[in-house]
């Protein structure tokens, strides 16, 4: 095999379910990184739920797991900044607490704004059968130098705010960036939460959303308040410690998994260990992934096939 660079060429995959597979294959590289997964079985296994997870309805019915997360749901006093990942059915948090009787404000990246402003207001109709009024819901988009302020105000008035932990808002090289660690590997995360809380005074309440079949399952931490910046990077910490609780099972409906691949992987250094090969699906060029060492190789098409074809050997055995 001829090692190339851990990068995977910038080449469309050829269909559909490539793209959903390298996903998967990237997942399983993660999971090795953090250590919950070891070997050819334990990798495919995973490989197929994760699978099976993607094809999915991106919609959750209200009637399965709302009812479940308002029961779940911590009580609280006053307004909170829900620091939320995009794991599981995380869409259902804003109907869940707008059907408390809370106001709600969203940040959203300005990039995702426009695809995902309808999907929320669709499904805010298919839950409640009308449009959103101003007093249920509000949105701020995240770039906007004002947006920090019009979330302080809004707290300030008794909206809660959900903010997504693992979300990029802003450009990488400007200042907001902080090093935290999950299963003891180093990542880079935002810290927008974090200053929101110092400003507003109001306390940071993590949560985390996880499924298995019809039932769901809410992890969450007590309030943590934010009093100056040298708190920033642990607040942060304290909320991604919540995703050292999740099985492989559950860790696997973290949609952010293979963007974590392309930053984490290519540090690593596992010289020493025995390689596991898994295909990648490019247009022009037949790869193997190592999962162990985060590498790519190009190989023969005979080679490839031989690949591709254990795999499906294995998947047709679920």
């Amino acid at each position: 095999m001829n090692s190339t660079p851990n990068t995977l060429p910038a080449i469309p995959v050829r269909r559909d379910d490539h793209i959903l597979w390298n996903q998967s294959v990237k997942l399983a590289s993660m999971l090795y990184h953090w250590k919950l997964v070891d070997s050819y079985e334990s990798i495919l296994r995973i490989i197929n739920i994760h699978q099976r997870y993607l094809q999915q309805e991106t919609f959750q019915p209200d009637h399965t797991f709302l009812p479940q997360l308002e029961e779940q749901l911590p009580k609280v006093d006053g307004p909170r900044i829900w620091a939320s990942f995009h794991i599981g059915p995380y869409a259902i948090m804003a109907r869940a607490l707008i059907r408390l009787g809370y106001g709600i404000a969203i940040l959203l990246k300005d990039d995702v704004f426009e695809e995902q402003y309808p999907m929320y207001m669709q499904q805010f109709k298919r839950s409640f059968g009308r449009e959103p009024n101003a007093s249920e819901l509000q949105f701020v988009r995240s770039s906007g130098s004002k947006s920090l302020i019009q979330l302080k105000q809004l707290l300030k008035r008794g909206y809660h705010v959900i903010c997504y932990v693992d979300g990029e808002e802003g450009d990488s090289v400007e200042k907001g960036w902080t090093k935290i660690h999950v299963h003891n590997k180093p990542l880079d995360v935002r810290m927008g939460m974090a200053i929101l809380s110092q400003l507003s005074g109001v306390p940071i309440r993590p949560v985390v959303l996880t499924t298995e079949g019809e039932k769901l399952t809410v992890r969450s931490r007590g309030d943590l308040y934010v009093n100056n910046r040298e708190q920033y990077s642990a607040a942060m910490q304290y909320c991604y410690q919540m995703l050292e609780e999740l099985s492989a099972e559950e860790i696997l409906q973290w949609e952010c998994i293979p963007r974590l691949f392309d930053k984490i992987v290519p540090d690593k250094q596992h010289t020493a260990e025995k390689p596991i090969w898994l295909p990648v699906y490019t247009k022009e060029k037949n790869m193997l992934l190592d999962i162990v060492s985060g590498k790519y190789a190009e190989v023969s098409t005979s080679q490839f096939n031989k690949m591709e074809t254990l795999r499906r050997e294995f998947l047709k055995q679920f």
